[in-house]
Parts: C-alpha cells; structure tokens; sequence
C-alpha cells in the first residue's frame, strides 16, 4: 500500500511523538498510537500493544522522517546523492568516517566516500545530478538577441546592446499589452 505523506498526518505524528512516556502509555495516547499506525500502514494495530509497542512507535519514526523529506524538502540536506530504495531509513558508519551519516544529513562528500569503500549499492545519484545541462546558458545579449527574435520576427541591429535590446522588447511588450 501507498503511504500518503500529508501534513495533516505529519502534525499528529509529531504531536504524539512528543508526549511524554507516561502519556504515551495512557489510554488516550495509545488510541491515537493505533489510530496513526492504521492510519499509515493501512492495517490495523489491534495486536497486543505491549508486545509491539516498539514498531509501532517506528513506523511513526520513519513516516515522521520520510514526510520531513517529501514535504519540506528545503530541510534536507543539499545533495546530488539520494539513498537507494530501502536504506532510506539506514544509518552509514564508517571508522575512517567522522560522522553517522543517514538520508537527513546526506552530502556528496559523504555519499562518494562510502560508495568508494563498498556501499554504491545504498547510494544513487540523483537525475538532476546526472544531466549535463542540455544547453549551454546564454549570456545576457545572447538571452535578449533570442526575446528579440521571438517578440519581433527578426534579427536585431548587431550594434545594439543587451541593455537597448531589453528596452525595446519591454516597449514592444507594453504595446501588446494595451493592444490586449
């Protein structure tokens, strides 16, 4: 089954990863606790609470952390690197490596370092990474050059400078505007 991230789901998540111990355990916290859990998996967690109470609390965990990367991704980590399905919710440790790396701190150093010492099966480069940009960028005469082209039908003056070209696009655009 599909998990639906939502941000609605994600607030009661926090909300009640965020009660204490004691009110986790209350009657209260632990309808909401299954109600999340069928919420998320789908399924029903009418099975002995004490007996899976750990799970039940991870899978609320990982929804938590994997809602964090869908819905406010500008949180993230920046990197060209992603975790490979199913080690989203892994932790990489390395002797030789400072830190404990996991999808929420993920960086290229780190992603390349342990791709170098046997891990490429966890790390995948991202699309955007992997992509040359299909055109070179265009400097600013060449970008008002091609608005000319485009707005006008025609090859502008060569001697005339990005600066003149902008003024006379934006000219002709206020025209077309009134015309409108």
């Amino acid at each position: 089954m599909a998990v639906a991230y939502t941000a609605e789901t994600l607030s009661r998540v926090q909300a009640w990863l965020s009660l204490s111990l004691s009110k986790r355990h209350t009657n209260a916290g632990k309808a909401e606790l299954h109600a999340l859990y069928a919420l998320i998996t789908g399924g029903s967690a009418a099975g002995c609470t004490n007996c899976n109470y750990s799970g039940y609390v991870g899978i609320l965990e990982a929804y938590e952390r994997q809602a964090l990367r869908l819905l406010h991704p500008e949180l993230m980590a920046d990197s060209n690197y992603s975790l490979a399905p199913g080690f989203e919710n892994e932790q990489f440790v390395h002797e030789k490596f400072s830190s404990v790396v996991t999808a929420d701190n993920l960086t290229d150093e780190a992603a390349e370092f342990f791709i170098k010492n046997g891990f490429e099966h966890a790390f995948v480069k991202k699309e955007a990474a992997k992509s040359e940009p299909s055109q070179p960028r265009l400097t600013e005469k060449q970008q008002a050059v091609a608005d000319y082209k485009e707005l006008f039908g025609e090859e502008p003056d060569a001697a005339k400078t990005a600066k003149e070209l902008k003024e006379l696009i934006a000219a002709k655009k206020a025209e077309l505007d009134l015309q409108d």
